[in-house]
């Protein structure tokens, strides 16, 4: 069993993603908490090598040291697992890592980078259709990880966004324990 990784080895891995990232890539944990999450959630195994580049946004970086390497793949495989074990082992009280945001109205709860991250996932592990109603927990997600809904999102209320929460958290749930049963 791999051990989870520590708040130090998060922010290592955060800082290796931002300093080897570019337009394309996943830019902070947030993002790739929700792409683990929809790759665990995937009724397809999806291997490393097949997700690592799209994590890189295309290709894996050129990194100035080796040692920047070793702990960007290590830090990243093992932040990987221990989502999936998260899901796993504790479905019913798994928490995706959102965003925070201090604002008049006091925190807010940001959905756009998991969602992204979950979205992305999605497209590398090319899931199929899905019946109508994981096709709706599915929507709970994109509404807030596709730029087509930019549009719609500028025009909802702190409030009605902040409802959209526990939706989104449902629905990463559902669509796991689905594909898990799925593929039994």
């Amino acid at each position: 069993m791999l051990p989870s990784l520590s708040e130090k080895e998060l922010a290592r891995l955060e800082d290796l993603l931002i300093t080897y990232g570019n337009d394309y890539s996943v830019l902070n944990l947030a993002e790739l908490n929700g792409f683990f999450t929809a790759l665990a959630s995937s009724p397809t195994p999806v291997l490393p090598e097949t997700w690592l580049p799209t994590v890189a946004g295309g290709k894996v970086p050129k990194f100035k040291k080796p040692a920047h390497e070793e702990a960007y793949t290590a830090l990243m495989l093992r932040y990987a697992h221990q989502v999936a074990e998260a899901l796993d082992e504790h479905l019913d009280t798994f928490e995706p890592l959102f965003e925070e945001s201090e604002g008049e109205q006091g925190t807010a709860i940001i959905l756009e980078e998991w969602c992204f991250g979950y979205m992305r996932a999605t497209q590398v592990a090319e899931w199929a259709e899905l019946p109508p109603e994981q096709e709706q927990l599915l929507k709970a997600i994109s509404l807030h990880g596709l730029e087509d809904n930019y549009e719609l999102l500028d025009s909802m209320s702190f409030d009605e966004l902040q409802a959209c929460v526990p939706q989104v958290v449902e629905a990463a749930r559902g669509l796991y324990r689905y594909q898990k049963l799925s593929r039994h």
